[in-house]
C-alpha cells in the first residue's frame, strides 16, 4: 500500500519527466539561426530547464526506491 507521501513523489517525478521531454521537443522543435549581427539566437532557456527537471526527475526516481524499500521492512 503506498503512503500519500509516495504517491505525491511518484507524481512529481513523473511531472518532472514530462517537463523534461517537452522543453527538449520545444527546444529541438524551436531551431537555432544566427542574426545579421553573427548573434546566435536559440531557446537556451529550454535547454537549461530541461537539464533541471531531468535532474529532478532522477531525484524522485531515487526517493521512490527508497520509500519503497522502507514500506517493504515494516
Amino acid at each position: 500500500m503506498k503512503s500519500k507521501l509516495h504517491k505525491v513523489v511518484d507524481t512529481f517525478g513523473t511531472l518532472s519527466l514530462l517537463a523534461t521531454f517537452g522543453l527538449g521537443i520545444y527546444y529541438l522543435a524551436s531551431g537555432q539561426s544566427i542574426d545579421e549581427d553573427g548573434v546566435l539566437v536559440e531557446e537556451f532557456w529550454a535547454l537549461g530547464l530541461a537539464w533541471l527537471f531531468m535532474f529532478a526527475a532522477i531525484f524522485f526516481a531515487m526517493w521512490s526506491v527508497v520509500l519503497r524499500i522502507r514500506a517493504r521492512k515494516k
